[in-house]
């Protein structure tokens, strides 16, 4: 019996050893790297299938779990020892530096060893998660890295590379988190023609850089609270069809005019864009009407934060989206609380608009977040339900809204008038 269960177990490990090699991977891939590297002690064929892993993801909670009695001594020394036992090349490498007291990763020579040894070892994906206090300063041999085709990096400072000037010409993924390009590093080190996705995010010194290379395939756009990129740089990417766009405080660059007219022209295959309150009166321009001179047919999710629905301006310009728009499907609202009741602008002209409203043919579902009950929403709801014939639901994620008045709420939107026969959920 006991030879019967042995031979069938040694059957089953046979019959998982001899999946092809990128299955083999996967299920690597979908592992702690706890217990992938465990896995090399089930058999001697099993020995060397971690070390040859080409996908390596190295955080300090997959690796230790309890951080309690962890050191960076520990997570460098396991590092180095998964890299240096490493056989064959290593495609993807995400390591996250952790924010630990008794060492500064960007005052010692590890990280850059380990950027040094992947340069040599086919690297096509890399992703650096600085989470200590300080800035990164990455080594010049990460130019070296010429296969790379996705670079994510937080909290980096990018230094001039030694010799010839490089660029990353292979990348199609790109996204710089609080990273400090310095001065004399070459314009053109993003300049891929092959780029697809581009995230900046609270990036310093990125306005000398030249992305001019990607306008062709350029597909996904990310801007967060850069104070130095400007929009009219990505004009000419007209093959844009997402975009993410957080303007960084209320002062507008009067060198800079680009508002919905200019940017829709440019952007006509744009199907998803999410703006902030401070981008969307940036882009209006002061000059809203009820709908724009180009009519926007390809946009089919809009998503809208930090609103504030005491706001004309923004109030004004959600609405004349809504009628340009042809093909708009979703709408996504983050109310920016707390909402101030004395003054409220957006009130009379949300009450004229309800009379002289044409309907809003495509609109199928509404979600307001952090909802309040404040008249301005009240109304804006109001409108969206006697304007929108093929609206199917509205979801409201209510914020502080006691339950009495709650009801209350729900009454009055039942009572609203409606051209559709859409779903009200709380």
């Amino acid at each position: 019996m006991e030879i019967s269960r042995n031979s069938k177990r040694r059957e089953m490990e046979d019959k998982i050893f001899n999946l092809p090699s990128d299955v083999l991977n996967c299920i690597l891939d979908h592992l702690p790297v706890r217990d992938a590297a465990r896995t090399s002690i089930l058999s001697r064929e099993w020995r060397y299938i971690w070390a040859n892993h080409p996908n390596l993801v190295l955080e300090p909670k997959n690796m230790f779990g309890d951080l309690a009695n962890f050191t960076s001594r520990d997570f460098i020394d396991i590092v180095d020892g998964i890299l240096f036992q490493h056989i064959g090349p290593i495609l993807t490498f995400k390591v996250n530096l952790p924010d630990l007291p008794d060492v500064d990763f960007t005052q010692v020579p590890y990280v850059d060893r380990w950027i040094l040894y992947l340069s040599r070892n086919g690297l096509r994906k890399l992703t650096l998660d600085n989470s200590s206090y300080f800035l990164y300063v990455l080594p010049s041999h990460i130019f070296l890295c010429q296969g790379l085709t996705h670079l994510v990096l937080s909290k980096c400072i990018f230094k001039p590379p030694c010799g010839t000037t490089r660029s990353f010409h292979s990348l199609k993924n790109l996204s710089l988190n609080l990273v400090v390009i310095n001065p004399k590093v070459s314009a053109s080190i993003f300049s891929a023609s092959r780029l697809e996705y581009l995230n900046l995010t609270e990036c310093i010194g990125i306005d000398h850089l030249n992305f001019d290379g990607c306008v062709e395939s350029l597909l996904h756009l990310v801007l967060k609270k850069n104070n130095e990129v400007k929009l009219s740089c990505f004009m000419n990417c007209k093959s844009i069809t997402r975009a993410y766009l957080a303007k960084k405080g209320e002062s507008f660059d009067p060198n800079e005019r680009i508002d919905f007219t200019c940017l829709f022209e440019h952007w006509s295959q744009i199907s998803k864009l999410t703006l902030n309150g401070q981008q969307l009166k940036f882009l209006a321009a002061d000059s809203v009407t009820s709908a724009l001179p180009v009519e926007v047919n390809n946009l089919r999710d809009l998503r809208l934060f930090g609103i504030n629905f005491t706001d004309l301006d923004q109030i004004s310009c959600i609405l004349c989206l809504l009628h340009s728009s042809p093909r708009l499907n979703n709408l996504v609202i983050l109310v920016k609380v707390p909402w101030t009741a004395d003054k409220d602008p957006a009130l009379q002209y949300l009450q004229e608009h309800i009379r002289i409203s044409e309907h809003i043919n495509s609109l199928q579902t509404l979600k307001i977040k952090y909802f309040e009950g404040s008249r301005s929403q009240m109304l804006f709801v109001k409108l969206i339900l006697a304007c929108c014939p093929s609206l199917e639901r509205i979801t409201f994620v209510h914020n502080r809204v006691e339950a009495w008045n709650l009801s209350n709420i729900l009454k009055e939107l039942l009572l609203f008038p409606r051209v559709s026969k859409a779903q009200i959920v709380f």
